[in-house]
């Protein structure tokens, strides 16, 4: 069942699957968190797909996390007059920041700040590094390049200047719009584009808060600038992403996945859950399998330490979306089944705060006492993503009746997250908790689980007790298939 898989799966929603029918078929397959991609589709769009995931959430037992990603300040060239030009090797080329069309030899750039940021020698990698420029000059309105390595360059492609810190802010106009939208319609995540310091991550942080939204950072690391300040963002960071598009052609391709490793490293240090991202399962856009070489790469993304993988192409705008999260599922679980990915739990480590001392508490508890589960009563996941940060292998379930709360632990590794009713005492949560482990067959009478809760109840206390509880519900019936949550039953087909 889609319960036992532990790491989470992004699926990017795009022409392939945001009909409703193609996004349940999306949930079905194993799809955890719904990615918004605000560099394409109107408002309209996306409003209309955020509505139909939280109908069919609701409706399939399943909650999934909606994450919107912003566009950012991509610096990209114009375009052409035929919507494309060839550059030949060693041809010299102007790039101009003047409002014209492109022609031969001619590439006009939406990054007016080029002419003033450049210097002979420096890079200018297009179309995420597939063409290759080095400045020869630059003037006031126009840089003289060389052509390095040529193709054919089409209109609107990237420009990346690696190395080069950028004179833009980290939320364009468009952002600040798109941001609008998505705390207007309570998006779970925001995923902020070309961070390059933690000063980018407070300004968001800042918007958020004024608006009162409780909509999670996530931050894109994808730039060389950003490497440099890695722990700040972090720290400053709900989550990370691991960007290996542009983070490439910044860094260069063979640097890529010591970085990746680096970035996956503090993350889990820092407690912060990160997301794998960028060509996971690339040939799958155009075959229904992938290649070894990317179903290795998607099992050492598990092997690192990411919490979730994500899907752009493939199920945005690929044949076969179905199959892609549906093998990325396989893949996961597959690797999963190794215990060498359990307890991270340091004797040694000094904790700062009482949720994770009950954290590695509950962890370490269910190892030396077998526990089929922790469950985690919670106001704000806040628990339940400490507890899942030490990797227990037992199963982690986050029980709250606030479904937001639900929707926003869909990212987070290894965590099942169930809706309960209102409790007011230890025999109303323990009743709950019996009912549905019991029901949903996740647990028998008789099996041990660890509790976390914050007592005394009846004042909504924040978490500050660990409880061993012999599970009773003797009376209670697994619930037929057919009746169960989405990932409690047995795999659907797709």
């Amino acid at each position: 069942m889609l319960a036992e898989r532990r790491a989470k799966i992004v699926a990017t929603i795009g022409p392939s699957t945001r009909d409703p029918q193609s996004l349940e078929k999306a949930i079905k397959a194993g799809m955890n968190v719904a990615r918004l991609n605000f560099s394409h589709g109107s408002h309209q769009d996306h409003l209309a797909v955020l509505q139909s995931v939280r109908r069919l959430s609701k409706e399939l037992q399943a909650p999934v996390s909606i994450l919107q990603d912003l566009q950012g300040p991509k610096v990209r060239v114009g375009k052409f007059k035929k919507g494309s030009i060839e550059l030949i090797p060693e041809q010299i080329v102007t790039i101009t920041i003047e409002d014209i069309l492109g022609d031969e030899g001619l590439i006009p750039s939406d990054f007016k700040e080029i002419t003033e940021i450049v210097k002979p020698g420096n890079r200018i990698l297009l179309d995420d590094g597939l063409l290759e420029l080095e400045v020869v000059k630059a003037d006031s309105k126009e840089v003289k390049a060389r052509v390095v390595n040529g193709g054919t360059l089409k209109d609107r492609k990237g420009m990346n200047l690696p190395g080069i810190p950028l004179p833009i802010d980290c939320l364009t106009e468009k952002d600040r719009k798109d941001l609008e939208f998505g705390i207007e319609n309570h998006v779970d995540y925001i995923a902020l584009s070309f961070v390059r310091k933690g000063q980018d991550i407070r300004v968001l942080r800042e918007i958020l808060e004024t608006k009162k939204s409780q909509a999670r950072i996530v931050a894109k690391i994808e730039m060389q600038e950003a490497l440099d300040n890695l722990e700040e963002i972090v720290r400053l960071s709900d989550a990370v992403m691991v960007a290996r598009g542009d983070l490439a052609v910044e860094v260069g391709s063979s640097k890529l996945p010591g970085y990746q490793k680096k970035i996956i490293k503090l993350a889990n240090e820092m407690q912060k859950p990160v997301i794998t991202a960028t060509q996971m399962l690339d040939s799958m856009v155009e075959n229904p399998r992938p290649t070894r070489a990317e179903i290795t790469d998607v099992a050492n993304a598990v092997l690192d330490g990411s919490d979730a993988l994500m899907l752009s192409a493939e199920s945005a705008s690929g044949k076969y979306p179905f199959q892609a999260i549906r093998t990325m599922h396989e893949i996961i679980t597959e690797v999963e089944k190794g215990d060498e990915r359990y307890y991270k739990i340091s004797m040694e480590h000094e904790f700062l705060s009482i949720p994770s001392a009950i954290g590695a508490s509950a962890s370490l508890s269910a190892l030396k006492l077998s526990a089929k589960a922790i469950v985690s009563l919670t106001t704000t996941g806040k628990t339940a993503s400490i507890i899942t940060s030490f990797r227990p292998q037992s199963q982690v379930i986050a029980v709250t009746d606030r479904i937001e709360v639900l929707n926003r632990l869909e990212l987070i590794w290894g965590i099942q997250t169930f809706k309960i009713q209102p409790y007011e005492s230890m025999e109303d949560i323990l009743t709950q908790v019996d009912q549905v482990l019991v029901s949903y067959g996740l647990a028998r009478t008789g099996d041990r689980i660890i509790l976390t809760l914050g007592q005394p109840i009846e004042t909504g206390s924040k978490t500050n007790a660990l409880f061993v509880h012999i599970v009773g519900g003797e009376s209670v019936q697994k619930l037929e298939d057919s009746k169960l949550p989405l990932r409690c039953q047995k795999l659907p087909p797709i």
